[in-house]
Parts: structure tokens; sequence; C-alpha cells
């Protein structure tokens, strides 16, 4: 009787841990296809990728994501401004040279629009989120897209801005679920 009962007991727990990966799982996943719906801007896959990255989300809900998504973007901004700073530090052509100066700055404003973001989302302040959040979109966009002004130039920084881009658009469709429930 003593082992079915341990049986039992060990196959209940082991079903209570699955339950509850499986359910956080699909809240990440539920509110990335929620996000890519209401986006078209907001790639589901990177989503998911993204938000899990986080050993938080493993917790969280709905409003807990938006401010994973939060986080990640300033994250994101913070490293992307330091990778900046190291291409500065070597030698490039004058017109890469003059475009990364650029983005410097852009990211500069960027990293300053986030700085109230954190707690205005704290505070259930979404129009600030979404004004702070939609100026560094713009800024990332700004940045790659001058490095298309003289034919046969690359950023650098194309992964970077996407990155930044796509956290960015994850956390204004976060913010708009949130606001509706």
């Amino acid at each position: 009787m003593n082992s079915l009962l341990c049986t039992l007991s060990l196959f209940l727990a082991s079903s209570l841990v699955l339950f509850h990966a499986r359910s956080v799982a699909d809240v990440v996943a539920d509110t990335c296809k929620k996000s890519a719906a209401s986006s078209p801007n907001v790639n589901y896959d990177y989503c998911v990728k993204a938000l899990g990255s986080d050993s938080r989300s493993s917790s969280a809900d709905v409003q807990g994501l938006g401010l994973i998504a939060l986080n990640l973007l300033e994250s994101s901004v913070t490293s992307t401004a330091s990778h900046i700073q190291e291409l500065l530090k070597q030698k490039q052509d004058p017109y890469v040279q003059k475009r990364l100066t650029d983005c410097s700055d852009q990211y500069s404003d960027a990293a300053d629009s986030l700085k109230g973001a954190v707690g205005s989302y704290q505070a259930k302040q979404y129009l600030d989120v979404q004004t702070a959040v939609s100026a560094v979109s713009t800024y990332a966009d700004t940045c790659e897209s001058q490095f298309k002004d003289k034919e046969g130039a690359t950023s650098p920084l194309t992964k970077q801005n996407g990155d930044v881009t796509q956290l960015s658009y994850i956390e204004l469709a976060i913010v708009v679920i949130v606001k509706g429930s």
C-alpha cells in the first residue's frame, strides 16, 4: 500500500509540475500570439524566444511579461550603445564613422527616453510608456536607415537595431493587451 501511495503522490506531483510549466509557457505563447495578431510588426517566434529568455517569465502573468519586455528593451538599448562605442574606437570609413556618431546620439536619447518607463509601467501610466517606447523604436529605425543613404553601404548595427525595434513592438503590443484587461 505504501508503494502505491508513494507512486500516486509522485505522479500527482509530476503532473502538477508539468501543468504549471505548460501554463507558464502558454502565458508567453498566448501573449506573443495576441501581440503578433494585434501588430503586424511583432514577430511571434522572436517574441516567444525573447520573453522566454528571462527566467522571470516562468512565473509571470501578462502584466509581468510587459515589465520583462521593457527590461529586455532597456538592456538591448544599453548593449547597442556600448557596441556603437566599441565600433567608434575602430578605424572606420568616414561615412560609417559619421553614421555611428549619429547612432550614438540616438541611442543616448533612447536610453534617456526609457529612464522613467519602468516606473511609468508600474504606475500604470501606459501612455507615458507608449510614448517612450515609440521614441526608442524611431531612434533605432533612424539609426538603421541612415546607412542606406549611400549605395553599397551597409549598417554594422542591423541586428542590434532590429532587436531594439522588435522589442519595442512587443512592448507596445503588450501594453495594448494590458490596457484592455
